[in-house]
């Protein structure tokens, strides 16, 4: 059978975990590709305030079904890192073709067919040749800007043998929308001995259904580190990401989750240590605030010896409403296979606030630093500009929280 009828056949196939919608309610643009940049001020506006990234700045942009690149395309040609649509390069490179759905499947569910059959094969490429060493990063952006659409991407990124280079992708919408799905297919080959990085960034609203599908293959002695962000209310979303590693690859992940609003968050990683001395760690900080349901995932698979895995999921509840659940999983298929886990889930502690209350701070500004300190995580190699940033959506997340 083929991917297509593949497709066709799993495009009423409910994902596994998670909320359930109905696709069909969605109205889906005709894929276009342009060289020359076209946003409308408003729009650029708003991607500025949510994610801190103009559009300007960005090697890749997509509104809706649209896509923008050769943006800034003499800042990096000197290093011979490739950023074009992915439609583009698979016309282009076979390697490409090859690489595009191997590690997502079309017929995963509903969203991953719906992407293979309407998507046009949107979404980025990014390729980086052996031994170089990007200093800066590279800035991908994905604007949903009108109601009821549909915003399909697939992305593929390939770290070359001994490569390094961090990619940041910011997903928004512009004020005033609050309706619509955002699908993100992303695959992602870090090679022997090379090193991504990748800080994903989402600010959504009320209304919004979120499912990116992420798969991740890192090869021999190579390095992945993961950074997710969302500070902002939706209806749901639902993000997994698998990592597969072989010998002596490393994983590092992290995730900094604040449920807004009625909001679904099902948000988590999965590891599977398939090479002799592979390694993953898994780290979340998790705080609901309002109505919010957050079900907060980790999951590590030893199937080498000498591997070795770790989750570590902290939740805060800031409002006597909110729900959140943690759901570690470590599963071992080999004897010398090292795996661990640790979740708690508490409070904002009363002795905690009455302290620093005593050193002259208001309640809600006590509440504010005991949030800001607890989401306070930071992978390892984050450049010093993606860290800044980061660290302003963190000052929101807790000034909110002392509200």
């Amino acid at each position: 059978m083929s991917l297509g009828d593949r497709a066709r056949k799993a495009l009423s196939k409910p994902s596994p975990y998670g909320v359930d919608i109905d696709v069909s309610s969605y109205a889906i643009e005709e894929p276009q590709v342009f060289e020359e940049l076209q946003v409308e001020r408003g729009v650029e506006e708003a991607v500025e305030s949510k994610i801190g990234v103009r559009p300007s700045m960005s090697q890749y942009l997509q509104l809706g079904q649209s896509a923008f690149y050769k943006l800034m395309e003499k800042s990096l040609e000197k290093y011979g890192v490739k950023v074009m649509p992915l439609r583009v390069a698979i016309g282009k490179f076979d390697i490409v073709r090859d690489m595009a759905w191997r590690l997502v499947e079309p017929d995963t569910d509903k969203y991953t067919a719906l992407t293979y059959i309407y998507g046009g094969e949107l979404g980025y490429f990014v390729y980086v040749p052996p031994g170089v060493k990007v200093p800066t990063p590279i800035y991908t952006c994905l604007v949903l800007r009108a109601e009821r659409r549909a915003m399909l991407a697939h992305n593929v990124v390939y770290v070359d043998e001994g490569a390094e280079a961090h990619v940041v992708t910011g997903c928004t919408i512009p004020h005033g929308v609050k309706g619509g799905l955002h699908v993100g297919i992303s695959e992602f080959y870090v090679g022997r001995g090379s090193r991504l990085t990748f800080s994903m960034i989402h600010s959504w609203a009320e209304g919004l259904h979120i499912r990116p599908r992420t798969a991740v293959k890192v090869a021999e002695g190579g390095e992945y580190v993961s950074y997710y962000v969302i500070y902002s209310p939706v209806s749901s979303i639902q993000l997994f990401p698998r990592t597969i590693l072989d010998r002596g690859a490393r994983l590092h992940a992290a995730s900094v989750i604040a449920g807004r609003a009625q909001g679904n968050y099902d948000v988590g990683t999965k590891a599977q240590l398939e090479g002799a001395g592979s390694s993953a760690e898994i780290v979340s900080r998790v705080v609901a605030f309002e109505d919010s349901k957050i079900y907060a995932r980790g999951d590590v698979e030893g199937l080498a010896p000498d591997s070795r895995g770790h989750i570590e999921c902290l939740g805060l509840l800031a409002s006597p409403n909110a729900t959140i659940s943690s759901i570690p999983i470590v599963t071992s298929r080999n004897p010398q296979s090292t795996l661990s886990h640790e979740a708690a889930i508490g409070i904002i502690a009363r002795e905690e606030i009455e302290y620093l209350e005593s050193k002259g701070f208001t309640e809600d500004e006590a509440k504010s630093i005991i949030i800001r300190g607890f989401m306070s995580i930071e992978p390892p190699g984050i450049p010093d500009m993606v860290r800044a940033q980061v660290k302003r959506l963190i000052d929101h997340i807790a000034r909110a929280g002392g509200l």
